[in-house]
C-alpha cells in the first residue's frame, strides 16, 4: 500500500483542519479484507448504493480482472482516528493505442468490460461519510493530480446530476479539461400507498391492458410466482434467467449480455453473495413465473435501501405476447414492492431514449451523465481539435457532396 498525508482546511478556515491519510489499494487480498469497513461506510454514505457495495465491486473484480489489461486503483481516505471516511473505487484500464490520447484511463471499478458484457453498475460515485464530502473530494483530487504521470485521463459513465465525481479537480481547472455529456435516463416510480392507487396513476389504455391481460391469465392458466431466496437454488434460477433472456433478446433481434460467459458467471457469484450476506439494506429479488410447473418468465431485481432496481428479465416467446409476460412480471413486482413498507421507489434503470416503454409505467425520467477529465497538453489539444473543428468540417463536406450527387 502507498500512504500519503494530506492536509485539508475545511471551508478555508485554518481552525477547522482535517488530516486525511490515503491508502492506495492495488492488491486483491487487501481489497477482500476491506469488506466490513467498506460495507459500513457504503451504508451510511449519501451516494452509497448497491452498485458501490463491496459485494458488487469485489465480485466484479474477481470475474473481470483478466478481461483486458487493468489494475486496481482504490483510494481509501482515513481520518486522524484511522476511521475510513472515503473510498474512490477506481481502476486503471490500459487501452489500445487507438484510444489516444487516453490510452491509460482511470475509470470506476465495476465498469469497462471489453468482452461485450454490460454489467451496468449505475449511479456509481465516491463513497463518503457524511460531513467529510469536501475533505475527501479534495484529497482524492490532490492525490490523482500528484500522480498524473500514471494516467492520461479519467472517464466515468452513467452518473447522476449531483455526483461527487463532478466536483473533482475544481482547483485544477488551469491544468485539467472537464467534459460533461448527457447519456441516457433512468425511470423512477415513487411508490404510492396501494396497488390500486398505482393502477389509477397509469394512462387509461395502459391500465385497461394490464387488468384485461391479468384477467385472461387467471382464466386460462394455472400459474404461480416463485421467489428464489435460497442460495442452494440460485444457480439453477440464474441459468434459467440467462436462457430466457437470450430468448427474449433473440425475439427482438438484439444481443443479450448473457451471451458472454463472464456476465453469467458474475451473476451466479453475486446473487449467492448477496443472499448470504447479512446487510439488511441490500439483497436480490428473483421471481419466476410458472404455468403449471413450467417456467415461462423471470425477473431479476436488486433491493437497495428504500429502492428496488429492476435489472434483467427473460420470457418465452410462445406465451410472451398473449399474456404480456414482461408487463405481468413488472406490475406484480411493483405490487409486492408497495406492500413492502421499506421500499419507496421502483427503478427501471438505464434507457438510452427518454420516450422508452418504461415511461408507460408512470415513472419520471432523470438524466444521467458521462464525465471525463483530461490533462491539458499537446495530445489532448490535438484530440479536441480533431474531434471538434476537423470532424465538423468533414461532416459539412460530406453533406455538401451528398447534396451535389443527389
Amino acid at each position: 500500500m502507498m500512504h500519503l498525508n494530506n492536509l485539508y482546511e475545511a471551508n478555508g478556515k485554518s481552525s477547522a483542519e482535517t488530516f486525511l491519510t490515503i491508502s492506495l489499494i492495488t492488491d486483491d487480498k487487501i481489497f477482500k479484507q476491506l469488506q466490513r469497513e467498506w460495507s459500513e461506510l457504503n451504508n451510511k454514505a449519501d451516494k452509497g448504493n448497491i452498485f458501490t457495495s463491496w459485494e458488487w465491486l469485489y465480485t466484479w473484480w474477481e470475474v473481470y480482472k483478466a478481461d483486458g489489461k487493468r489494475q486496481l486503483y482504490i483510494i481509501c481516505c482515513y481520518d486522524p482516528s484511522e476511521k475510513l471516511v472515503g473510498i474512490a473505487p477506481l481502476q486503471i484500464a490500459y487501452n489500445p493505442k487507438k484510444y489516444f490520447p487516453c490510452s491509460r484511463q482511470v475509470i470506476m471499478l465495476g465498469t469497462g468490460e471489453t468482452d461485450g458484457s454490460a454489467v451496468f453498475g449505475e449511479y456509481m460515485d465516491l463513497i463518503i461519510a457524511p460531513g467529510n464530502e469536501q475533505a475527501v473530494i479534495k484529497t482524492v483530487s490532490d492525490f490523482l493530480f500528484t500522480n498524473k504521470e500514471l494516467w492520461d485521463g479519467l472517464k466515468f459513465h452513467q452518473l447522476l446530476n449531483n455526483s461527487h465525481i463532478s466536483d473533482l479537480f475544481s482547483e485544477y481547472q488551469a491544468d485539467i479539461i472537464k467534459t460533461t455529456q448527457r447519456h441516457g435516463f433512468r425511470t423512477l416510480i415513487e411508490l404510492p400507498d396501494s396497488y390500486k392507487a398505482y393502477l389509477m396513476s397509469l394512462k387509461k389504455k395502459m391500465r385497461n391492458n394490464i387488468t384485461r391481460t391479468f384477467s385472461r391469465l387467471q382464466r386460462e392458466k394455472k400459474f404461480s410466482i416463485e421467489s428464489v431466496d435460497n442460495s442452494k437454488h440460485i444457480d439453477k434460477a440464474i441459468s434459467l434467467l440467462a436462457d430466457l433472456n437470450r430468448a427474449r433478446r433473440g425475439y427482438l433481434e438484439k444481443p443479450s449480455s448473457f451471451e458472454q460467459p463472464n456476465f453469467e458467471n458474475y451473476h451466479h457469484k453475486l446473487a449467492k453473495r448477496l443472499l448470504n450476506q447479512s446487510n439488511p439494506q441490500q439483497g436480490i429479488s428473483l421471481k419466476i413465473l410458472r404455468f403449471e410447473q413450467e417456467p415461462v418468465a423471470v425477473l431479476y431485481s436488486f433491493i437497495d435501501g428504500d429502492t428496488i432496481h429492476a435489472y434483467q428479465s427473460g420470457f418465452e416467446k410462445e406465451n410472451g405476447q398473449r399474456y404480456s409476460l414482461l408487463t405481468m412480471m413488472l406490475t406484480q413486482e411493483i405490487s409486492s414492492s408497495i406492500e413492502n413498507n421499506r421500499l419507496k421507489y421502483f427503478n427501471f434503470m438505464y434507457s438510452d431514449d427518454e420516450s422508452t416503454y418504461k415511461r408507460r409505467y408512470a415513472g419520471n425520467t432523470e438524466s444521467m451523465y458521462n464525465i471525463s477529465f483530461e490533462k491539458k497538453n499537446i495530445k489532448s489539444h490535438l484530440f479536441l481539435f480533431i474531434h471538434g473543428p476537423v470532424k465538423q468540417l468533414l461532416k459539412r463536406l460530406i453533406r455538401a457532396l451528398s447534396r451535389k450527387q443527389g
